[in-house]
């Protein structure tokens, strides 16, 4: 009934189709793992040759964190997921009711967790 209620005004809606819009951009931690690794993966790379790229031309470096000598792709998963990503997706999840995304968040935090724990800074640990 409250949802109703906040759906009856034209500017709640579109309000809530900018927050959603704005989930869906940055919603890859609560993908199933797989789709999450190969993301985060995407993503990292995609930074990193931005930093490359800058440091060739001897501009700023703007995200020095994706520095690919240096970057624990763990540590900055877990940084995304705690500042931007849990506080934004447990209000939708209170709004709209969404326990497998929101299974999917907590699955994801721990995977990276685990690997950061283990000092890992890749997308995945070593064979065995």
């Amino acid at each position: 009934e409250s949802v109703k209620t906040v759906l009856t005004s034209p500017e709640n809606r579109t309000l809530i189709k900018r927050m959603l819009i704005k989930c869906a951009d940055v919603s890859n931690p609560c993908r199933p793992i797989e789709q999450c690794i190969e993301w985060a993966g995407r993503i990292s790379e995609e930074y990193f040759a931005q930093t490359d790229e800058e440091k060739r031309q001897g501009l700023p470096v703007v995200m020095p964190v994706f520095d690919r000598n240096t970057c624990s792709i763990p540590k900055s998963q877990i940084s995304f997921i705690d500042y931007f990503i849990t506080d934004m997706f447990d209000a939708w999840d209170a709004f709209a009711d969404l326990p497998k995304l929101m299974q999917h968040l907590d699955n994801n935090f721990k995977y990276w967790k685990g690997l950061d724990e283990k000092k890992l800074r890749s997308l995945r640990p070593p064979p065995e």
